[in-house]
């Protein structure tokens, strides 16, 4: 049931709808590897990695949300716990939960999301990074909220 319940979790975070959460603004940063829109592996949904505050945050960009709404963060504040890695909380839109996240940017091109119902149990996910996206500091920043 737990491991149905993580699957179920990952799954959510890649199919977002922006109702339930609202975006952080995406403050210009130095560039890191890992800023920047990723694809989840063999699927089509897309997080946009960017700067909050000096974490780590990350928010659904594909599908896009409905005209007038904007992109759902699913990714709060992750702090660097090492080189490459990060762990912050991650939120599920489907029960409106937080889990634990880590991020673990494998390469330039490649990073692991892993969300833990409890530190034991825990899904991860390959995503790939998308060329040619424009860095968030290139974009419109979106309006800030806090949740």
């Amino acid at each position: 049931m737990m491991k149905k319940a993580a699957f179920s979790l990952l799954l959510a975070l890649a199919s977002a709808t922006p109702a339930a959460a609202a975006p952080a603004e995406a403050a210009p940063a130095p560039a890191e590897p890992i800023y920047g829109v990723w694809i989840r592996g063999g699927h089509q949904q897309k997080l946009e990695f960017f700067d909050c505050d000096g974490k780590l945050c990350a928010r659904g960009v594909f599908p896009p949300p409905p005209p007038g709404q904007q992109p759902m963060l699913i990714l709060r504040h992750a702090a660097r716990t090492e080189a490459n890695r990060w762990k912050g909380d991650l939120f599920n839109p489907e029960n409106g939960k937080i889990y634990i996240g880590i991020i673990t940017l494998d390469s330039p091109t490649q990073l692991t999301l892993t969300g833990c119902l409890i530190a034991f149990l825990c899904q991860s996910e390959s995503w790939s990074k998308v060329p040619g996206e424009p860095a968030p500091s290139q974009k419109t920043p979106t309006s800030r909220r806090r949740n």
